[in-house]
């Protein structure tokens, strides 16, 4: 969730001293059971011999490693936790995020496509693209961010970096990442699964996350009067 506003030189210097005191923890368990699962999924049916073909596999699984550690090198922890609604839409959301990411290197070994170059590029382009914005969200929210809906004791609004066009660029970029990476595996059915599971949980909880800050959090509602959602001066 956005918070945090960083105008206030005194407030600033505060949330930086927070931030330090923090150590940043980058091979957490969480972190080691995606890149491990990442890892079977991608290469366990090479492995096998259900795939020949290794290199687009290699390349999906180094796009997805990539994307979350990056997450994870722009993550600062935080040891506040606030009154948390919604929680059904946490889990849902995990459950749609993991589908996303491995139901696509299981579909690339039962169901193989003709390779097409154009495809597998734009994936890889929406992936990285998605990734970057991920991170930027992630590094501009610092111990802000949040995977819960929730209001802590010391939100403030945060207004900077990527946030001063899009209220939500964690959230878009996640959605195009998962876009870009089914595409390198032409796994078309997981698209579907992505378009028509995933998005729409984002987006229930925008609509959720939305209504919580307007309510609890100073500043947001004029926050959303200048700002779009997901794509600077468009949506």
């Amino acid at each position: 969730m956005g918070i945090g506003r960083q105008s206030a030189k005194p407030l600033e210097a505060g949330r930086r001293m927070a931030t330090a005191n923090q150590p940043r923890v980058f091979l957490t368990r969480q972190v080691m059971v995606y890149s491990t699962l990442c890892v079977l999924f991608a290469l366990g049916p090479v492995v096998v011999g259900w795939v020949r073909d290794w290199q687009r596999p290699a390349l999906w699984l180094a796009v997805v490693l990539g994307y979350r550690w990056l997450e994870q090198s722009g993550y600062s922890a935080s040891q506040t936790r606030g009154g948390r609604k919604a929680e059904w839409l946490f889990y849902a959301i995990y459950l749609g995020l993991s589908g996303s990411i491995l139901l696509p290197p299981l579909e690339s070994a039962f169901f193989p496509r003709q390779l097409s170059m154009g495809v597998v590029a734009t994936g890889v382009f929406l992936a990285i693209l998605g990734a970057w914005v991920r991170y930027q969200s992630v590094k501009t929210l610092g111990e802000h961010f949040s995977t819960h809906v929730e209001v802590r004791p010391d939100h403030l609004l945060v207004d900077t970096g990527i946030m001063r066009f899009v209220r939500h660029p964690g959230y878009a970029g996640a959605m195009v990442f998962t876009l870009g990476a089914a595409l390198v595996l032409q796994a078309l059915y997981s698209l579907i699964y992505v378009v028509l599971f995933y998005w729409p949980l984002l987006f229930i909880r925008i609509e959720i996350e939305e209504r919580e800050l307007s309510e609890n959090l100073a500043g947001y509602r004029d926050y959303m009067k200048r700002t779009k959602r997901l794509v600077p001066f468009v949506f």
